[in-house]
């Protein structure tokens, strides 16, 4: 049977040719230099929430592309999703501002009441086309963005309820980057973000038709150090596609991924957003990163000696998911660089975007990868 081939529908027309008025736009003087973070990488188009934060910074989406990633904040955000059960899969992610404001010197600064006014009007159009059950703002900022859309009265002092707000739950919380540690504890938004989770399931398990990502725990830390017991020291490029690897080859077997990792398509291939260096060497002790001159990255496990300890000291896959793993390593990990990026852009979900890309003449660069496609056998990988 000829596999389906896949379409672009009205909702991601609207969305790339929003993507494209945004990369136009000129309103703000001081941020016209800046990279416009709006494209295919704030998340699936169809989630039912949306977290909303007050604008790029220079050091994380600025450089990455990705909002709240690459950065102190990014990682923070990230880690708060985790710690909630939420992966950054199911939800949509952007900015009350899409472009970097900076001061005179070049460091990040807040966006002023006419720059998040210019910039409502996208979020507004993000808002109706998503068109989110549930919308968390982050911060201060994100809650005035909204107003100038619909009035809410809301400030911080109401983070952690839920109100309603056109239709939809909106729930304030604080911005997850290092100032406003000061002024919300850490276990207080981790506190938060259960909160928004316990929100979020309540949604889901009304929705029975909702397609799911499954419910496997996050052992992505896990599964990289065993990865790492068997192939050490590893590009930071071969990492990511044999992880891709071993996450595809785990939905063809079973349905569902191992973990709740979530990959985008990049230019050389599939990206995992939990995979980024700085949050690699928090999670894997002992872990060095070395940089090339020709700017590729080497990882690698040190060994401590006799009592070395590890997360598989702590932790134990089952034996399938060992077996899953050591196949692919034995059928993709001896591959060089051209020949692992090839095999990796012959699995269904990267087909899918080349053909889109080709037939559509879209860029998806930054998409989500969608592993909910029809199961191929493997042979046919």
């Amino acid at each position: 049977m000829t596999p389906t081939k896949p379409t672009i529908d009205f909702k991601e027309t609207e969305f790339d040719s929003l993507c494209i008025e945004v990369k136009n736009c000129v309103l703000c003087k001081r941020m016209n230099l800046s990279q416009r973070v709006l494209n295919r990488s704030v998340g699936h188009l169809d989630s039912r929430i949306m977290f909303i934060g007050e604008a790029p910074g220079r050091l994380g989406a600025e450089s990455s592309g990705i909002p709240f990633h690459g950065d102190k904040a990014g990682h923070n955000f990230e880690d708060l999703l985790r710690f909630a059960g939420i992966s950054r899969e199911e939800v949509y992610v952007t900015n009350a501002v899409l472009c970097n404001p900076r001061d005179e010197h070049g460091n990040n600064a807040t966006p002023n009441n006419q720059e998040i006014s210019n910039c409502s009007k996208h979020l507004q159009r993000q808002i109706e086309l998503i068109n989110p059950l549930i919308i968390v703002t982050l911060g201060a900022k994100a809650l005035q963005a909204l107003d100038n859309i619909e009035k809410h009265a809301l400030t911080l002092k109401d983070t952690r309820t839920s109100n309603n707000w056109l239709n939809k739950i909106l729930i304030p919380v604080y911005h997850p980057g290092q100032r406003a540690m000061l002024h919300r504890s850490l276990a207080n938004q981790r506190s938060d973000y259960q909160f928004i989770a316990d929100q979020f399931r309540k949604i889901e398990n009304g929705a029975s038709n909702k397609k799911t990502y499954g419910s496997t725990p996050n052992n992505i830390s896990l599964i990289i150090e065993y990865i790492l017991s068997k192939k050490n020291p590893i590009s930071y490029f071969a990492l990511h596609k044999l992880f891709y690897l071993v996450e595809y080859h785990s939905f063809v077997e079973t349905g569902q991924k191992l973990t709740t990792s979530y990959f985008v398509r990049q230019k050389d291939g599939p990206y995992c957003t939990d995979l980024h260096p700085q949050r690699l060497k928090k999670s894997i002790t002992n872990l060095q990163i070395r940089h090339l001159k020709n700017g590729s990255l080497i990882i690698q496990k040190e060994s401590t000696g006799l009592f070395d300890t590890t997360l598989m000291d702590e932790f134990e896959m089952d034996s399938q998911t060992y077996k899953l793993i050591d196949e692919v390593l034995a059928k993709y990990g001896s591959q060089g660089m051209s020949k692992l990026k090839q095999s990796v852009y012959m699995t269904r979900p990267m087909r899918n975007i080349l053909f889109l890309e080709k037939n559509e003449k879209i860029n998806l660069c930054n998409s989500p990868i969608n592993f909910i496609t029809k199961p191929l056998h493997l042979e046919h990988v």
